[in-house]
């Protein structure tokens, strides 16, 4: 019994050396698209992204969650006549994470439809509810948007990935603001996931540069999925992203022995 298989490695980002997004590739047979492997990395003298660098840390939450959904999934579906282990193993994992592919979905749309809006498009009607916040937000901090969505590579720590917004408030402040889609509860109140300060803090010190972070501000604005019209920010201050800074080059490091592979002199000697 034939099964098409979704791609389980899209996470795996990788940017070219001038900031160009690589995270798929041409399939050899020609049909379709690929994840991007550490192998094509290599080749093709690639950088990963933050998260990818995030990914050397457990998450132990994440993994139980993981888990209790599989587990939830199998009682969901039943075997069908005939099926291997293999096969109705794959139709549980596929069945457990469909709402993350979902709630992908309308992350991306909020998403987008913040970014439209920011290039002068008004937001579509039903997605309103969700970006309405964070523009309220944006004006009653009088936060001015420098750049948005845009692709950074730090050549003397390996990384690459693309910053939500750099922004500038008051007199002389800088920052840089993260949004994240979340699923939330009432009244529990939405605190950030381990490294999403670390994001942070790495696109701050490669967009403003290192010596700004003591006066750098960041932000991730959590915006609910499942509370249409619910918004929290949780800001960072100079001295904890500095911290986070400090833990994120040594991540660098880590990554790189790890995975054998040193994206900073492969671009410094191509």
């Amino acid at each position: 019994m034939a099964i098409l298989k979704k791609d389980q490695n899209q996470s795996s980002h990788w940017y070219r050396a001038d900031g160009t997004p690589c995270h798929r590739l041409p399939r050899a047979s020609g049909g379709g698209l690929r994840a991007t492997t550490l192998r094509d990395a290599r080749r093709l003298k690639l950088f990963p992204s933050v998260t990818s660098i995030l990914g050397i840390f457990s998450k132990p939450q994440l993994d139980k969650w993981k888990m209790k959904q599989v587990a939830l999934a199998s009682m969901r579906i039943d075997r069908t006549e005939g099926e291997s282990d293999d096969y109705l193993a794959d139709r549980i994992i596929e069945e457990a994470f469909a709402q993350v592919e979902q709630a992908a979905d309308l992350g991306s749309r909020i998403h987008d439809a913040l970014e439209k809006h920011f290039e002068g498009t008004e937001v579509p009607e039903d997605l309103q509810i969700y970006t309405e916040p964070v523009l309220e937000w944006q004006v009653s901090k009088s936060l001015q948007f420098v750049e948005r969505e845009t692709c950074l590579v730090n050549q003397e720590h390996g990384f690459a990935g693309t910053m939500d917004v750099a922004c500038r408030y008051g007199s002389n402040g800088i920052g840089v603001i993260d949004f994240k889609t979340r699923k939330t509860k009432p009244n529990v109140k939405v605190t950030p996931y381990d490294g999403q300060a670390m994001q942070i803090a790495a696109y701050g010190a490669t967009y403003w540069g290192e010596e700004s972070l003591s006066r750098m501000f960041g932000a991730n604005v959590y915006i609910s999925r499942t509370e249409p019209g619910r918004m929290e920010v949780c800001s960072y201050t100079p001295q904890q992203l500095m911290a986070e800074w400090e833990v994120f080059k040594m991540a660098c490091a880590i990554w790189r022995h790890s995975k054998n592979y040193d994206p900073r002199k492969v671009a410094n000697h191509g």
